[in-house]
């Protein structure tokens, strides 16, 4: 015994599988955005290596610190972070050094308080304002021992 679809059933069973193909679509472009925002990120962040470190400051030109620096690209992205290190770290999604993608933030601390934050780029290496002798720029996500990752993205 075989049943055969009418016209009405045929014609639902296609609506079906073209919703789930234009969700599949859906869900594979909202993966290419992420990445690409994450490499947007960077992309930003990267613009301003070598503008200076300034205590409290949240200029990408003319001086911020590294909360301030955070606090300001991911402002260009509708992302609202507070100007303060440790409270960056309690928001957004937990993630680990080894999982850590190009957007993410790394946490650094001293005596166990989150004190420095950085931007990881990919390839081991982070963004940060780093000094008021360096200013913004590039280091190894190693150069202290990170404490945490978190991802907003």
């Amino acid at each position: 015994y075989s049943y055969a679809e009418s016209k009405d059933e045929e014609n639902e069973r296609i609506a079906a599988e073209e919703a789930a193909k234009q969700q599949e679509a859906q869900e594979a472009a909202a993966m290419q955005v992420q990445a690409s925002s994450g490499q947007a990120v960077i992309d930003y962040a990267c613009q301003f290596i070598g503008n200076p470190y300034v205590w409290g400051g949240t200029s990408l030109t003319s001086g911020a610190d590294c909360s301030g620096f955070t606090m300001s690209v991911f402002k260009k992205y509708g992302i609202s972070l507070p100007h303060h290190a440790a409270s960056q770290s309690q928001l957004g999604t937990k993630a680990s050094l080894a999982d850590a993608q190009p957007g993410d933030l790394v946490f650094y601390a001293k005596n166990g308080n989150i004190n420095h934050v950085a931007i990881y780029i990919g390839g081991g290496q982070v963004v940060h304002a780093s000094s008021p002798k360096t200013g913004i720029k590039i280091s190894s996500v190693n150069y202290r021992t990170p404490a945490g990752v978190r991802r907003y993205l």
